[in-house]
């Protein structure tokens, strides 16, 4: 998780050096967190697989006043399409609980201001506010003069010459809990888009809606379903859409539409591109909605026919895209033996660095852990405070301290049938005030045997106040104390030193070598992201996983590890 903060708190100023500092990477989303404040700057999103969420979202502000009419270096006016505060061109970008403006102004003086241009595929936009006046929101392709535009940033998104006659284009947007608010065409594109409850919020000045740009041959286009449509212009100073292009497809699915909208709903652009059954609606109600005053070219949808538009449908294309059905997150909550470590700590591991890569299932990790924490200290770090920004119903709150709240330090320090589960009750708490599911994790055994090769507890009543307050709370509980513990019995003395981070003198990371008994090598990582996998779905015992090979992947990492660490 990447922290923005106009207050230096965080690990960025400025929401751009914060997509900027994001590698390409894998399927998992790397989350950016915006702090409360307004952030006035343009912002190009274009790496794939991002999550920006805002802490706020009427006080999380990102804005721009770049316009149509403003000037290139020759005098020439930039265009539409120059004139964005956020262009998104990666692929499988989130944006939540943000406010995103364009506040150059009324288009009669400013021409077009576009708060959003949305043109990667899989975009998702969740209780955003889009804000601006004419053209507010673009979901389309890039030209080449916007890819010239943004340089040294590449472009991720289709491209076309013109998005005024391109063909079929395959770009993919839904928005779910959104205010969008502008005027004049200010939702237009030829993108195939899904808005789900959202509110169209229609400036003083009136207009449309909607401009659809469907390219011929193209099923679907802009689909609102049970979405809000008002605004501050006078009644009937609304209109449902106009087509920019002559193929041009929006319907709106019982939607609700007061006085603000006209009762003609779609009106013709000129005598070329006339409404057709193209454009239509299904059970929308409010204020002048009778079929008798509406455009007499657009259709009225009976139940068979509406029954065919769906998300499925609309957006799940070669892929089966299903944006209404949010993949789940586990976040992590821990210290360093479940932390992340950078290659310069190689072959040192936190089993929760190894946990995505041992996960078929469709869901995410996100490792929150930090080296050093107890429960105690990532609380008063705020960690579980942004944690809670992003937690949403399905997601995992996996929770396991111990470590450093056994150190005889004032700000860590827990009291393990006192503060302890008390602090631990604050994490269960606030991921079941989200709708997630909280689950207590004991920690891993350190590697301590005795004389005679026995392993000794070295965690105290920590452990056993966890399993205790899980009985209490009703959480479920992973064991890994118990479970690693009889790995390493069964193992022994020496053959576990593998398990943990055990180095000869000379290596690159360590040139003295390293002998730790509580961080783990990346095979024991490997090893204990398994049994906490296999634990938390109740599959197999701790001895089954030990001598096992059934588990075929976790076995060639091992292997592949073994062969180039010995």
């Amino acid at each position: 998780m990447i922290i923005v903060s106009k207050d230096g708190s965080g690990d960025y100023t400025s929401i751009q050096d914060a997509i900027d500092s994001v590698k390409d990477a894998d399927r998992n989303p790397t989350i950016i967190l915006v702090r409360m404040n307004e952030y006035r700057e343009r912002v190009i999103v274009n790496k794939d697989n991002i999550r920006i969420v805002g802490e706020a979202r009427d006080r999380t502000v990102i804005t721009w006043s770049a316009c149509a009419k403003d000037q290139d270096p020759e005098g020439r006016a930039r265009g539409t399409f120059l004139s964005f505060t956020m262009l998104v061109t990666g692929r499988n970008v989130e944006v939540e609980n943000l406010t995103i403006r364009n506040d150059a102004g009324d288009g009669r003086k400013v021409g077009q201001a576009m708060a959003v241009y949305a043109a990667g595929d899989r975009g998702v936009w969740r209780n955003c506010r889009l804000m601006a006046a004419q053209d507010t929101l673009f979901c389309g392709p890039v030209m080449p003069k916007v890819e010239k535009e943004i340089l040294p940033r590449i472009s991720h998104a289709e491209c076309v010459e013109s998005v005024g006659d391109s063909g079929i284009t395959h770009g993919r947007q839904y928005f779910e809990d959104c205010w969008i608010q502008g005027d004049v065409d200010f939702i237009f594109g030829p993108y195939r888009c899904w808005f789900e409850r959202c509110t169209l919020f229609m400036n003083e000045r009136g207009g449309w809606y909607t401009a659809a740009n469907t390219p011929e041959g193209q099923p679907h286009g802009l689909v609102f379903h049970r979405c809000t449509l008002t605004g501050a212009c006078q009644v009937g100073g609304g209109y449902l859409g106009r087509p920019w292009r002559k193929h041009a497809r929006t319907v709106f699915l019982e939607c609700s539409m007061d006085e603000h909208v006209s009762p003609l709903g779609f009106t013709d652009w000129d005598a070329e591109r006339v409404v057709t059954e193209n454009c239509g609606e299904w059970h929308t109600g409010g204020a002048q909605r009778d079929q008798k005053t509406r455009h007499p070219g657009q259709k009225r949808m009976n139940d068979d026919e509406a029954s065919v538009w769906n998300v499925q449908e609309v957006l799940g294309g070669y892929d089966g895209w299903r944006p209404d059905r949010r993949i789940p997150t586990w976040y992590l909550c821990g210290d360093s033996t479940m932390a992340n470590y950078p290659e310069t700590a190689f072959p040192m591991t936190g089993w929760g660095q190894m946990l995505q890569s041992l996960l078929s299932e469709n869901i995410f990790v996100e490792n929150c852990a930090i080296c050093g924490r107890s429960s105690k200290s990532f609380l008063a770090e705020k960690w579980l405070s942004y944690i809670e920004i992003c937690l949403r119903e399905g997601d995992k709150l996996i929770i396991s301290f111990s470590h450093n709240d056994e150190k005889k330090d004032p700000l860590r320090y827990t009291s393990p049938f006192g503060t302890f589960p008390d602090y631990l009750s604050l994490y269960i708490d606030a991921a079941r005030a989200h709708g997630a599911e909280p689950v207590l994790v004991t920690p891993i055994a350190r590697r301590h045997f005795d004389a005679s090769g026995r392993l000794l507890a070295t965690h105290g009543d920590y452990p056993e106040s966890m399993r205790k307050l899980a009985v209490n709370r009703g959480v479920r509980l992973v064991d890994l104390e118990k479970g690693t513990m009889e790995i390493l019995q069964n193992m022994g003395d020496e053959e576990s030193r593998k398990l943990y981070c055990h180095v000869p003198k000379g290596h690159p990371n360590y040139p003295d070598g390293a002998a730790d008994n509580s961080h783990l090598h990346r095979r024991g990582a490997i090893r204990y992201a398994a049994l906490f996998l296999s634990l938390f779905r109740g599959e197999k015992t701790v001895g089954e996983i030990e001598f096992s090979r059934e588990q075929k992947d976790l076995t060639g990492m091992i292997a592949k590890e073994d062969s180039v660490l010995g």
